[in-house]
């Protein structure tokens, strides 16, 4: 008689249970951390961009027209290109206080698959300041979001 018994499928099958429900929440930790961490960096980038904005135009904000309105940045979405589901932050600029030509904050709002982030959303004004907008869970502070 050749073969497996009943009892050592079923030891087997509990082995590889025990390990999935230790290993699966590790790794969508990681791809959280990944996925901030691609965002902060697209961030950073339209940071740049503002600032190179500013000592072209002397001012956030376009003042073309009677209104002055926030410029398009170069990273809307992360990760770079993403459309749809494949989306995991929206990214935005706001004028601080509205229509302010000397202040701005880029914010990365979680969407998709990062929409339970602990983190919330993840914020960058133009002192460089990092933060976090809405609620924290999980023992996450603004710091550990940005290190993390």
């Amino acid at each position: 008689m050749r073969g497996f018994t009943l009892v050592e499928l079923m030891i087997v099958i509990a082995i590889i249970s025990i390990i999935s429900a230790i290993a699966y929440p590790s790794y969508r930790e990681n791809v959280r951390r990944s996925n901030r961490s691609e965002v902060r960096a697209l961030m950073l980038e339209n940071a740049q961009y503002m600032e190179r904005f500013f000592t072209e135009n002397s001012s956030y904000l376009q003042t073309a027209g009677a209104t002055p309105t926030a410029p398009v940045l170069p990273n809307l979405v992360s990760p770079r290109g993403a459309v749809g589901t494949k989306v995991n932050y929206n990214i935005a600029f706001r004028a601080l206080p509205a229509r302010s030509v000397t202040t701005y904050a880029i914010e990365a709002i979680p969407t998709n698959l990062m929409a339970g982030d602990s983190c919330a959303t993840l914020t960058y004004n133009h002192l460089g300041q990092r933060g976090t907008d809405g609620t924290l869970s999980d023992g996450m502070t603004s710091d550990t979001c940005w290190s993390k």
